[in-house]
């Protein structure tokens, strides 16, 4: 009789749990967190990543800036063409930066959003497709800046000109966020 019981016992009690777990997944979203009270604010992450934000090197050394080409290789590799050809993930959205295409609410059953496929050739010289040095060996390295992803926050170019330093604003393009950097004297 007691081992009974304790079957019986453990049946519910294991009944229980499955049954408040699944609950629980009931109330959770597919597409984005329920709770967003805690997310940073969006930053920016750069490639390739360097111990304290500097990234140094010897041009006549290339043992020196090695990592970070080999950083910005693995880091573009998920942007080759091959690796973009899933008609069920990626879409075409053009060949130049573009406003922000709304793919419908968060929360519909669509399925599956897709992305726009990105060119590395949008990275000019910085793509590593004509340069495998990524510029390092002409004292010219590039750094690949992203933006964190937060949903339901989109990113807006500047209005106008004002804010961004006199060198870059011939560089100022349409849909484009600027960044402006400067090299350690």
């Amino acid at each position: 009789k007691i081992l009974l019981f304790y079957v019986i016992f453990y049946g519910c009690l294991a009944g229980i749990f499955v049954g408040t777990i699944q609950a629980m997944l009931l109330t959770l979203s597919d597409y984005k967190p329920t709770w967003q009270d805690r997310v940073a604010p969006p930053g920016l992450t750069h490639t390739p990543r360097s111990d304290k934000s500097e990234v140094s090197f010897n041009v006549n050394e290339m043992e020196t800036y090695l990592p970070y080409t080999r950083a910005l290789k693995d880091f573009l590799a998920k942007y080759d063409d091959e690796n973009q050809r899933d008609q069920m993930k990626f879409e075409d959205c053009g060949d130049e930066p573009a406003e922000y295409k709304n793919r419908g609410d968060l929360e519909s059953d669509v399925g599956i959003r897709k992305a726009c496929r990105f060119s590395r050739t949008l990275l000019g010289p910085c793509s590593g497709i004509e340069d495998r040095e990524f510029g390092f060996k002409e004292g010219k390295p590039c750094l690949i800046v992203k933006l964190n992803r937060i949903v339901n926050f989109r990113p807006r170019p500047p209005t106008s000109n004002e804010s961004i330093p006199e060198e870059a604003q011939p560089k100022v393009q349409p849909n484009v966020i600027p960044i402006f950097c400067t090299h350690k004297v």
